[in-house]
């Protein structure tokens, strides 16, 4: 009797101890999968904030070397037309490119007296140009972008003593690309000795590099 006693009481802890065991391994195995759940999270958080430190990183280079090229490419001119006396340029029978020969200012040397301005770099640039007629006579200007026709501006003779006019554009331009003025068929432009009331001006706004759209 004491053996079968004991037997039972044997059976009866190892029924205990399976039951306690197989409970242990239900309440283990969520909390397994929660930490596996929680270190590929905690990876992909890393692998993002690597990323984000790169592209930080990449964008602060860019924006870096943009100030750069912005503070060592300056480029700026000035011109007028030079004149002993107080004259005029026309009329011409064909449309007549204007040489502005009178440099006043011509930072980064683009502008050509002779010729025409040269873009030094890819960019977008702002000209402008002014002119002064006789009232008595016709006033049409044109500013080319290369062999095109950009803008133009034109002035009836008004009957006054002297008529004025002024226009500008915005361009993008291509290293080498060019920007001259004409004068129209049948115009006139007046240049004087001192004052520079006819004139022909533009400059860099901001450079563009080869990526830019």
């Amino acid at each position: 009797c004491k053996i079968h006693v004991l037997f039972l009481r044997m059976l009866i802890l190892i029924l205990i101890l399976s039951s306690c065991m197989a409970q242990d391994e239900d309440i283990m195995t969520p909390v397994v999968n929660i930490y596996s759940e929680l270190k590929e999270i905690k990876a992909s958080i890393n692998r993002l904030t690597t990323d984000l430190n790169t592209s930080n990183k990449e964008l602060a280079e860019q924006n870096s070397l943009i100030e750069e090229l912005q503070k060592q490419i300056k480029v700026a001119f000035t011109a007028s037309m030079s004149a002993t006396e107080s004259t005029n340029r026309g009329p011409f029978s064909t449309e007549t490119k204007l040489i502005f020969d009178k440099v006043l200012t011509n930072i980064a040397n683009a502008y050509d007296p002779v010729t025409v301005f040269t873009a030094p770099v890819k960019g977008v640039y702002y000209f402008r140009y002014s002119g002064s007629a006789f009232s008595s006579h016709d006033m049409g200007l044109s500013v080319f972008k290369g062999t095109t026709q950009f803008v133009s501006s034109y002035k009836y003779n008004s009957g006054e003593r002297n008529d004025q006019m002024a226009s500008g554009a915005v361009m993008e331009l291509e290293v080498g690309e060019e920007v001259h003025m004409r004068l129209w068929i049948r115009s006139w432009i007046f240049v004087d000795r001192h004052y520079n009331y006819s004139t022909f001006k533009g400059y860099l706004l901001y450079p563009l590099d080869s990526t830019s759209v």
